[in-house]
């Protein structure tokens, strides 16, 4: 028989720290970092330059993008895998801070922003506050190779104006179901902003992913008529789909990135697809690099 008793302590994730970072606002964000189990003192094999992808939601998306990585490292092409740095919030329940998020992910401008528009605060907190840490702190002398954003919902958003106003900050940008919707689709002036100014071609690339029950939801059991129309309706007024793809014919027909790649995930909702974005999103950036325009029209159809 086995019992409390036989219990061996509170569960660890080993080669992983958290720290709590406060912005120059004041507000604190939980910082949640993994590495390769097979490194030594947080030190990769000599000579290699190390990944590096930072996540937004971090709570929500640090475990699961830590066992994507060190999934892969039985993968007959693994190239040894890479740091997760996941910023998030100090909670003690829950995934989401909603309030929060709802600020630090959404755009500045545009006609209704009480409560939102803290982008791009947040994106200097990560390039200015996070990285110079992760690199100087937590992994001083670690040569990094290159590194990737990603985000869901209005993570994906977030991702999105990162890149559309700061493009050289990143070398990948993966954007899960972004909410391009918000806002009367604000973030499209922020793109053609970008597709307009005259910076030359930048070596950047962007990923979009999105379920296909999200614009095209199937109705529940046991749910009534008039409750799946109306979900049905706002699903399709949000558009995901439509959206993700023509914002991917622009961006691809613009030719300032180095590629746009776009996967739909066939029955999978606005939830359930954050997995499959992550798997495909990390081991695309980890294992498939540099990525081709032809791997991103490729996966379009599957």
């Amino acid at each position: 028989m086995f019992g409390m008793d036989n219990q061996t302590g509170t569960f660890s994730l080993t080669n992983s720290w958290q720290w709590d970072l406060e912005s120059a606002s004041g507000d604190t964000y939980r910082i949640q970092i993994s590495w390769p189990l097979g490194w030594s003192n947080r030190r990769p094999p000599v000579g290699r330059r190390v990944p590096v992808v930072y996540a937004v939601d971090g709570n929500a998306m640090f475990l699961t993008a830590t066992e994507v990585v060190r999934r892969r490292a039985h993968s007959p092409n693994n190239s040894g895998g890479g740091i997760v740095v996941a910023v998030g919030y100090p909670l003690t329940r829950g995934v989401y801070e909603m309030k929060k998020r709802a600020f630090d992910l959404t755009p500045p401008g545009g006609a209704d922003t009480d409560g939102f528009g803290g982008a791009s605060a947040f994106l200097d907190f990560i390039a200015g506050v996070v990285r110079p840490f992760i690199q100087s702190t937590v992994f001083p002398g670690v040569e990094i190779d290159r590194e990737a954003i990603f985000g869901h919902s209005y993570g994906g958003l977030f991702v999105l104006h990162s890149l559309f106003t700061r493009p050289q900050l990143f070398d990948c940008f993966i954007a899960a179901s972004p909410s391009i919707y918000w806002n009367d689709r604000y973030i499209l002036q922020e793109e053609r902003e970008f597709r307009d100014t005259p910076s030359g071609e930048s070596k950047a690339t962007l990923m979009i992913f999105f379920g296909s029950y999200e614009q095209n939801p199937p109705r529940w059991p046991d749910e009534s008529s008039e409750h799946y129309r109306k979900r049905n309706r706002s699903a399709r007024d949000r558009g995901m789909a439509d959206g993700a793809i023509s914002m991917k014919e622009r961006l691809l027909s613009s030719g300032k990135l180095q590629a746009v790649t776009l996967k739909e995930f066939p029955e999978e909702d606005h939830g359930s697809v954050v997995a499959c974005a992550l798997s495909r999103g990390l081991t695309s950036f980890l294992e498939g690099w540099p990525l081709t325009q032809s791997l991103g029209e490729a996966a379009e159809g599957e």
